[in-house]
């Protein structure tokens, strides 16, 4: 009769074949309800398509139903409203240029969500292989990439929103600031009607922290590092830039 007991490293090694089989669908359910088993799935092999594909494609489809129904005088003078610093020569420029170009605004705003998304990965990606690069650990850029893509997962409780907000407003007269209802602005935190400010409070929401806290947890899972260490690391970048962006703000 075979022995039920198997040795650890036997058993570890079962996992990680485990782990490594899963499938996309199935790695995405344990990013939002079992994330180690994700990480450990993505450690062995980094996938990118699907997380990407999935955040991407969505993000560009929201927006572009959001530029089909939307009333675009509205629109403009909304968008206008919010630049306090433009003066009224600028404003009726901006006015005309929109007025002739909306198409064209409309496809580079569309574009600019999906392709600043994008970038946002792929700094990101970069700046932890060039830590993993200065600690000589064995993670290269196509594991960073793949665990961003997958942490961010929950943006697509921000185009869930934005789709619902849509539905919602079938006079096409919502702002773009506004779909989100899960940024700080639109959950009360108030900018005091500073610019930059106000953009920084827009920009930052709820499944951003859970974004980044996932990313963490990864990173300290793969690197076997000290959580208060992992955060510092990931998080060292956002707090630069919206750092930069607080002191800016009030001064």
């Amino acid at each position: 009769m075979q022995s039920s007991n198997q040795h650890p490293l036997a058993v570890n090694a079962n996992k990680a074949s485990d782990a490594s089989a899963a499938g996309p669908f199935t790695t995405m359910v344990n990013i939002f309800v079992a994330p180690g088993e994700a990480f450990q799935a993505l450690r062995e092999k980094p996938t990118v398509l699907f997380p990407l594909a999935a955040v991407l494609l969505s993000t560009l489809a929201v927006n572009a139903w959001y530029f089909q129904i939307v009333d675009y005088a509205w629109f403009t003078d909304n968008l206008l409203e919010r630049m306090s610093n433009l003066s009224d020569e600028q404003r009726e420029a901006m006015r005309a240029y929109t007025s002739e170009s909306s198409s064209m605004t409309s496809l580079t705003s569309v574009l600019g969500s999906a392709i600043s998304i994008l970038a946002v990965y792929i700094l990101q990606a970069g700046y932890l292989t060039l830590v993993s690069a200065l600690a000589g650990d064995r993670f290269r850029f196509r594991h960073w990439f793949s665990l961003t893509s997958w942490t961010n997962l929950p943006y697509l409780l921000v185009v869930l929103v934005m789709a619902v907000n849509l539905l919602l407003s079938p006079n096409g007269q919502i702002s773009l600031f506004e779909l989100n209802s899960l940024s700080l602005s639109n959950l009360g935190v108030e900018s005091g009607g500073n610019f930059l400010l106000q953009n920084m409070l827009d920009s930052m929401h709820l499944p951003m922290f859970w974004a980044l806290a996932l990313t963490v947890a990864g990173y300290q899972q793969w690197l076997q590092c000290g959580h208060a260490r992992a955060a510092a690391i990931v998080l060292a970048p956002f707090v630069l830039v919206f750092g930069t962006m607080a002191f800016f703000a009030f001064n």
